[in-house]
Order: structure tokens, then C-alpha cells, then sequence
């Protein structure tokens, strides 16, 4: 395990993140990063110090079940939860971005309209990794399958809702925030590593990076990408007063920085398809492309929660006013 996962105090958060990218793959950096500035804080502010020793001992990696789509686009997809013994059986899907994480912690949809955290094991009876929604070997992004697992009161949480400005919501953003700049630095050196593979990708003895097409649709992703990492750098400078309260600026952020990634993956997708250029770098295999784009839900679900933000900011401005 890499050690970020358990120490979040060295360094600035940008130190330990680009330290992290430099070292690691993108998507194995992401799903540490997953671990330490996701899962941990939700332990630690909605689950008792007992339960999360107990989740620290039985769990290297672990990974947040928010993210998984529906049709109406947002975070906070529940898995559905009926009593059972001391706790509650649950039933559903949820995705996650790889198959590497240990367990999970889902969102429970309890009969009474109430929700809370559950922490789910993977290898746990009633679970099932699968490659997709109706099942399939387990690949990337993954899917667990629940159908009748039992949860006990002890890894539950207090009722929650995800709604603007709750502590739920501000920890998810803040998480939000930091793996922007793991998405910005990945967009970065994922164009870094295209213009070297249109240098040294020969045919006929030339190569492609005088190619106008290329060269343009490069530069397309480099701009992206400079501006996510800038905005990602920019924040995190930022003391905790200069940031708005209700999160926008953390969305904002995470979203600029996942468009930014997918328009360097789908670059790399086409330039690796159709010209066959040979790519390295944080995108190089198809499999790690595919995980890194489906964190928090990717590009569509920031944006539906930022909208959310801004909608209740824009409410609360005209009560105000009242």
C-alpha cells in the first residue's frame, strides 16, 4: 500500500499528490487517493473509532460507492436496505473504478425514506465483482453485484443526506478537490507523452508530429490541460477562508479537471486506433483510460452537482432578499 493512503499531514496536499502521480500509475495513484481523501474522512466523521480500527484492519484499499449512474445524473446512487438481525440486508449495484479496492463504502436506502453509510466488504456473502451491471467477469470499471448482504448497526452510519452544504456533501467536494489535481497532472502528462509517441512513432521513415491534424488536436488537449492544472493549483493555494463556503469553487475545479482528462484520453484513444501510435505515460493502456474517467462519476456527474450548488446558492441569495 502506498503510504499517502494513511498519511495525510506531510507536505502540502499538492507535494503529496504530485509526489504520488510522478511515482505510481495515474489510476492506481487515483484509487489511493480515493482511499485517503475519500473513504478515511467519511470514517472518521461518520462512523465510531471502534468501527474504523475494525475497517482499518481488515482493509488495505478501500473505495466510495457514490458514483454509480442512473438516470437522473448526481452522486448519491443508493443501494436499497431492509432490516436484517442487528442490521440490514442490502441489495443493488454500484460501481467503482477498479476491481483492486477491498471494500466499499455505498449509500443505503432505508424503507423509512432515510438513508445512511454502509461499509461493505467485497469478499462478504451476498457480493459479487462483475464487469458490468448484468454481470461478467470483473474488469475495469468494476461492478459489485448485492443481493442479500448483511450489514450490522456497527458499520452503519447516522442517518445522512447528500444535499448542498451537509457535512456529506462538503466531504465528498473536498475529496472532489484534491483528486483534481491528480486528473490535471494525468491530462498534463498524458499529452506530454503523446507528442512523444508522434516523435517517435516512424513510418516510412518519418514521423507523425508534423502532422497538421495531429498537431492541432494536440494543442487542443494541451490547452485543456494547462488551465485544469493552473485552476487545480490555484485553489489549493487558497487559504480555508478565501474558499466559498457552499463548495462551488471545489466543483468547478474537479469538473474543469475532468473535462480536461477527457478530452486527453479520447485523444489518446483516437491517435493509438487510428494512427497507431505507441503512447506511454499515465494513459497508455485502454484499461487505466477507462478507470480514471469514471472517479466521481466523471465530467457529467460534477457537473449536475455543481449545478445544485450553484441552485441553492441563487435561492438563498432571493431569501435573502425577501
Amino acid at each position: 500500500m502506498i503510504d499517502l493512503a494513511t498519511d495525510r499531514t506531510t507536505g502540502s496536499v499538492r507535494e503529496r499528490i504530485e509526489g504520488l502521480m510522478s511515482a505510481h500509475p495515474a489510476a492506481e495513484a487515483c484509487a489511493v487517493i480515493e482511499h485517503a481523501y475519500g473513504v478515511l474522512p467519511l470514517l472518521d466523521t461518520f462512523f465510531d473509532a471502534a468501527t474504523r480500527q475494525a475497517i482499518s484492519a481488515s482493509c488495505e484499499l478501500g473505495s466510495l460507492g457514490f458514483f454509480t449512474p442512473e438516470p437522473e445524473l448526481g452522486w448519491g446512487a443508493a443501494v436499497d436496505g431492509e432490516p436484517a438481525g442487528g442490521g440490514v440486508a442490502l441489495r443493488g449495484e454500484v460501481r467503482l473504478p477498479s476491481p483492486a479496492s477491498d471494500g466499499s463504502i455505498v449509500l443505503v436506502r432505508l424503507a423509512d425514506a432515510r438513508h445512511r453509510l454502509a461499509w461493505i466488504e467485497h469478499r462478504a456473502h451476498g457480493v459479487e465483482r462483475c464487469g458490468s451491471r448484468s454481470g461478467g467477469p470483473a474488469s475495469t470499471p468494476c461492478w459489485l453485484h448485492i443481493e442479500g448482504a448483511e450489514i450490522g448497526e456497527d458499520f452503519l452510519s447516522r442517518a445522512v443526506t447528500l444535499a448542498p452544504g451537509t457535512d456529506l456533501f462538503r466531504c465528498l467536494a473536498n475529496y472532489a478537490s484534491v483528486w483534481a489535481l491528480a486528473a490535471a497532472l494525468a491530462a498534463h502528462e498524458g499529452v506530454r507523452a503523446l507528442r512523444r509517441a508522434a516523435r517517435t512513432t516512424k513510418f516510412r521513415g518519418g514521423s507523425f508530429s508534423g502532422w497538421q491534424p495531429l498537431a492541432l488536436g494536440l494543442a487542443e488537449a494541451e490547452i485543456e490541460a494547462e488551465l485544469a492544472a493552473a485552476s487545480a493549483f490555484r485553489y489549493h493555494a487558497l487559504t480555508p477562508e478565501e474558499r466559498d463556503e457552499d463548495d462551488a469553487q471545489a466543483l468547478a475545479v474537479a469538473l474543469g479537471a475532468a473535462r480536461a482528462l477527457d478530452v486527453v484520453v479520447l485523444r489518446t484513444a483516437e491517435l493509438v486506433d487510428s494512427f497507431g501510435l505507441e503512447v506511454g505515460g499515465p494513459l497508455a493502456g485502454d484499461l487505466g483510460r477507462r478507470s480514471l474517467t469514471v472517479f466521481l462519476g466523471g465530467a457529467p456527474q460534477l457537473e449536475i452537482e455543481l449545478a445544485r450548488v450553484l441552485d441553492a446558492r441563487e435561492l438563498a441569495g432571493r431569501e435573502e432578499k425577501r
